[in-house]
């Protein structure tokens, strides 16, 4: 039974932390909400112009609009109240919800519209997300960061696994329009939670003009040990996820199978996460936390190349639970030791560096794979991606001694937890 609780996730942020409640059942709220909006946009500009190129435009849009707000973002982290600038960014993006409802009610819907509203929703999340992961070490203090990181990463893992089959239901019965009201509500619901979490301005105070501030932040990441390196691991967790692009060719090509193992494919990963973080409570108890960091990238290549040389579909499906095991992980033990490196003065800045390795690694690593994709079989591209990635790995290992030798420090820096 000990050993049972020592791997339940760890809720204490949750039981100690009035302002983190609220804010883990905002984030779930808005994640959902964001979520109908992944299957319901593609599925309105497929439906508008019967052309993927569209589709894949909309996402490139949201995409190159979240990089961009992840930067301001952090920049207006440091610089306002972080509640506050969650609170406005929230709002903006629940106005765009609101244009697409509208515009999906006409009877000839616009495309222009549907851009304007990606663009608006990318910068908006951008922002919000950069200030959110500024905010949270102020809510749970540093022995908190692991359980912190893995309750957030929870929320993002339960909107993936639950969204997509409530967005088709509400899109048969109601219409898209319905879903975009929805996603507006949600993030009406929201922005209310937030104002439960208090005004939270940043420690110190940025007189800088903002890019000469957004490139103090880069600075400093560059030249922190701990912090490069924690960024560089990240970065090559993003590259190793780029293969997931090569299932459906390997799902035909390799298993002969229809959409209903696809579909168990890609839902391996988020099965295998949400087993991570229901089990995450261990990841509170290492002080060897960058060493667990490491090794933890190490599982995933280790999972691609199982995928490769597996050809079966149960191998298929464990090795892409096992990637996704790895990848929560590894986001548990990478926000907690890039918040306790980071001085909460620049954590706005250094949080939207990682979300922006989060948008550019995936694409390039998706960029690759595709390319291995159109020289080699499904299966053997995964194989060659999966050994080249655990070649990255050992690398990683080798070249952040810093990283490799870090441990958990447990002095507590907050004096106001929010409860």
């Amino acid at each position: 039974m000990t050993v049972l609780r020592r791997l339940v996730i760890d809720i204490s942020p949750l039981r100690e932390s009035r302002a983190f409640r609220f804010i883990f059942v905002a984030r779930l709220i808005s994640l959902l909400g964001i979520g109908l909006l992944m299957v319901a946009l593609p599925y309105q500009v497929y439906q508008l112009t019967h052309s993927s190129l569209h589709v894949a435009g909309v996402s490139v849009t949201t995409a190159l609009s979240m990089f961009v707000g992840s930067l301001s973002g952090g920049v207006l982290a440091d610089r306002h109240d972080r509640r506050r600038t969650i609170q406005l960014a929230r709002s903006l993006a629940g106005l765009g919800f609101l244009i697409l409802g509208a515009n999906a009610l006409l009877a000839h819907p616009l495309l222009p519209v549907i851009y304007g509203a990606a663009v608006l929703d990318g910068v908006a999340g951008g922002v919000s997300s950069s200030a959110l992961m500024a905010l949270t070490p102020a809510l749970v203090g540093r022995e908190r960061l692991a359980a912190a990181g893995a309750l957030i990463t929870l929320t993002t893992e339960l909107g993936t696994v639950v969204t997509p089959s409530v967005a088709g239901v509400i899109i048969a019965t109601g219409g898209v329009s319905v879903t975009y009201f929805v996603a507006a509500a949600a993030t009406a619901v929201t922005v209310t939670l937030f104002q439960e979490v208090g005004a939270h301005p940043p420690t110190g105070s940025v007189h800088e003009p903002p890019l000469r501030a957004l490139l103090t932040g880069m600075r400093f990441a560059v030249t922190h040990q701990m912090v490069r390196g924690a960024l560089l691991v990240g970065l090559a967790v993003m590259l190793v996820s780029g293969p997931m692009v090569l299932l459906p060719a390997y799902n035909d090509t390799v298993l002969g199978a229809g959409s209903g193992v696809l579909g168990l494919l890609y839902g391996a990963p988020a099965a295998g996460a949400l087993i991570g973080l229901f089990t995450s409570g261990w990841t509170g108890r290492v002080r060897r936390n960058g060493r667990a960091l490491l090794l933890s990238v190490a599982l995933l290549p280790v999972a691609l190349i199982v995928v490769g040389a597996g050809g079966t579909t149960v191998l298929a499906v464990l090795g892409l639970a096992g990637f996704g095991l790895g990848r929560a992980v590894n986001d548990t033990f990478r926000f907690a030791l890039l918040q306790q490196h980071t001085p909460d003065e620049l954590r706005g800045r250094v949080s939207s560096l990682w979300l922006v390795q989060a948008v550019s690694g995936t694409a390039v690593g998706s960029l690759v794979a595709g390319l291995l994709g159109n020289f080699f079989r499904a299966d053997t591209a995964l194989f060659v991606y999966g050994c080249a990635a655990a070649v990255l790995g050992v690398l990683l290992c080798a070249v952040l001694r810093p990283v490799w030798s870090s441990t958990v420090h447990t002095a507590e820096p907050v004096a106001d937890r929010g409860k």
